[in-house]
């Protein structure tokens, strides 16, 4: 028995110095898993059991088990050598033969399948035209086809308009071509982007930011190849005014609007741009006519109809004693420039200042006063108004009249070339209108006040807003007029075909969502668009996910597929079958699918190899080790020889 013990020993550790000397050897090689050896020992025991003076029969090899720890990654500069992170398999197919690996050395056949050393190829998820990863499984594939244009449909614009920006002195022209580009003092700013045909041609697309009347509103002018594409404002609709555009229709040409934080106001059906009629219908009446509501507004800061009037210090009478920069010369000029977009037309009248009031009620101290000179009163009518104002004349310099007879509008007249200043606490005295031009407390009228001018429709006549020396500024508007708008227009060009054979109409739509209106320089913070030309084929890459990406000379990405991984509920279970692969068993169980990162599936380290997990030092130990128990079973077997030889000898 000693013999076949130690004999049993020197098989069983013959085997561990074989399995070793094979992690050994592949120290080496890419995804290689160390295998370790395990003994039971062997009792020989009869039908009644060995009792308590058994002795056993040596060692037996009962498995050698492979052991699938990590091994260490490391970097290559080939982006399909793949590198598992965690758990899983590579899926591997040989004609429909499946196997599973951990060493991830691919290459690309003629065909242009993923394949490793031994032209097994590599299985993953299949991706639609659109680069969509589907649940079907297939054999990897990289298309060397080229990549179809995409024609643009979508640009998106960040900007910043500058909030200090007045409106350009000449009006930008529409309809611009190459030959004829818009004038650059018709425009506060531009800018430019590349768009895409759908033959993958390029084309330049423009856009020209026109500061509009309105406050907090601008023009957008959009060009491509040098071609206004803009459409055409539609006609106003009909009907008595005010009268909303139709939803979908543009009242005047692409239109941004801001709210007072600088956010973009984006469109709201609900509140399409509303047209107030046809104007301006222009009188010559001098004087004041009452207009509805006026509200108080900020000197050098009247906004008539929604538009903006801003009065040039430059443009004066020179003789104001109060504020030449918003003199009544001043006003009506920057009035009048921008009389086709508010419907209001100003005259300066040098003689008179018409009150249009034809009936009053009682005046007390503080509630109306000319020139610094209170016009106090009971019961007053016209008439009473009339004397009280010209009983002051030598004080105030200011001679009321009524040309038209009792009942009519009492015109003053500064007959001493005097500023004719009205202080009224907006009152409304019976039957009187004086709340209708509020001056708010002593400002001379060739200022404008605090406020916005409202407009109403049913008395919309005219306005007085100046008064220099020596008469005053009369603004006299017909019906109001003008399109008023409170939230942006959709930006969509429908109307641009491409030139060479492109498809065309190109439908191109314009967001605007992220720009702001801001008190700093324009900037352009981001463009982008969604279409690209033709592409070709510049390299693969491979994400975490598994996800394999083509990528062009245009730019563009496109998924191609998903390395897919298996999993295993034994994997000591799968049988190896060399070529660092290994096949399912019953002993596995069946192979787990899924997408790298999920379930308990590793990720994927694209341009990397998994090394082999042996640990060198600790198999030349383990060697060393089992050296020893071999030469010691040796012993055993001399030993035993050495009794044997003097047991013989007894004789």
């Amino acid at each position: 028995m000693d013999f076949n013990s130690a004999l049993s020993g020197l098989k069983a550790t013959s085997s561990e110095l074989s399995v070793i000397s094979n992690n050994i050897a592949n120290v080496s090689t890419n995804g290689f898993k160390s295998s370790r050896t395990e003994f039971a020992d062997i009792y020989a025991n009869s039908n009644g059991g060995g009792g308590k003076t058994a002795i056993g029969s040596g060692v037996l090899l009962s498995a050698v088990t492979q052991q699938f720890g990590q091994g260490q990654i490391s970097f290559t500069d080939n982006n399909l050598d793949l590198a598992i992170s965690g758990k899983g398999f590579f899926i591997m197919s040989n004609n429909g033969s499946i196997a599973y690996s951990r060493a991830g050395s691919f290459g690309v056949d003629k065909n242009g399948y993923i394949v490793n050393n031994t032209d097994q190829r590599l299985r993953g998820f299949l991706a639609d035209n659109l680069g969509n990863i589907t649940g079907a499984q297939t054999d990897l594939q990289i298309s060397t086809a080229t990549l179809a244009p995409k024609p643009s449909s979508a640009v998106n614009v960040n900007v910043n308009l500058d909030a200090t920006s007045e409106p350009p002195t000449a009006p930008f022209v529409a309809g611009f071509t190459p030959v004829l580009p818009p004038d650059p003092s018709t425009y506060n700013s531009s800018t430019s982007t590349t768009i895409y045909d759908s033959l993958g041609n390029s084309h330049i697309m423009t856009s020209y930011f026109v500061k509009a009347h309105a406050e907090n509103t601008w023009r957008v002018y959009v060009g491509i190849d040098g071609s206004d594409v803009t459409p055409v404002p539609n006609t106003p609709p009909v009907g008595v005014p005010p009268m909303p555009y139709p939803t979908g229709e543009l009242a005047q040409p692409y239109t941004l609007v801001f709210n007072t934080s600088g956010g973009y106001i984006v469109n709201n059906p609900a509140t399409p741009a509303t047209y107030y009629g046809p104007g301006p219908v222009t009188s010559t009446t001098s004087g004041l006519v009452n207009s509805g509501s006026l509200q108080p507004l900020n000197l050098n800061d009247l906004t008539l109809n929604s538009v903006a009037i801003t009065a040039s210090s430059s443009t004066s009478d020179g003789s104001s004693t109060t504020d030449n920069g918003a003199s009544s010369i001043a006003l009506a000029a920057a009035i009048n420039q921008n009389t086709a977009s508010h419907g209001v037309t100003a005259s300066v009248n040098p003689n008179v200042l018409d009150l249009g009031i034809a009936t009053f009620g009682n005046l007390a101290a503080g509630d109306f006063s000319i020139n610094g000179v209170p016009i106090i009163g009971v019961n007053a009518n016209e008439t009473d108004l009339l004397n009280l104002i010209n009983a002051q004349t030598a004080t105030t310099g200011v001679v009321g009249t009524q040309p038209g007879g009792a009942g009519t509008s009492i015109i003053l007249t500064a007959n001493d070339s005097r500023n004719i200043q009205l202080i009224t606490d907006g009152t409304q005295a019976t039957g009187a209108n004086f709340a209708n031009f509020n001056l708010n407390g002593g400002v001379a009228l060739n200022q404008a006040q605090r406020g916005t001018i409202n407009l109403v429709t049913n008395s919309n006549q005219g306005i007085i807003v100046g008064g220099p020396n020596p008469g005053h500024a009369g603004l006299v508007s017909g019906p109001q007029s003008g399109i008023v708008q409170t939230s942006s227009d959709p930006i969509d060009i429908s109307n641009w075909t491409p030139a060479g054979g492109a498809f065309g109409p190109q439908q191109v739509s314009l967001n605007f969502n992220n720009s702001t209106q801001y008190g700093a320089p324009f900037s352009v913070l981001a463009l982008s668009q969604n279409g690209y030309s033709t592409g070709l084929l510049a390299g693969v890459n491979v994400d975490s996910s598994g996800v394999l990406f083509a990528k062009y000379n245009n730019g563009q990405s496109l998924a191609l597929g998903q390395v897919a991984l298996a999993n295993f509920g034994n994997v000591q279970g799968l049988s190896p079958q060399g070529n660092t692969s290994w096949v399912e068993t019953f002993s596995s169980g069946s192979a787990l699918i899924g997408a790298p990162g999920t379930a308990e599936l590793g990720t994927i380290q694209s341009g990397a190899l998994e090394s082999s997990n042996v640990e060198l030092t600790d198999e030349l130990v383990e060697l060393i080790v089992a050296q020893r128990n071999f030469q010691a079973n040796a012993q055993s077997i001399k030993t035993a020889d050495a009794v044997t030889q003097t047991i013989i000898n007894l004789r």
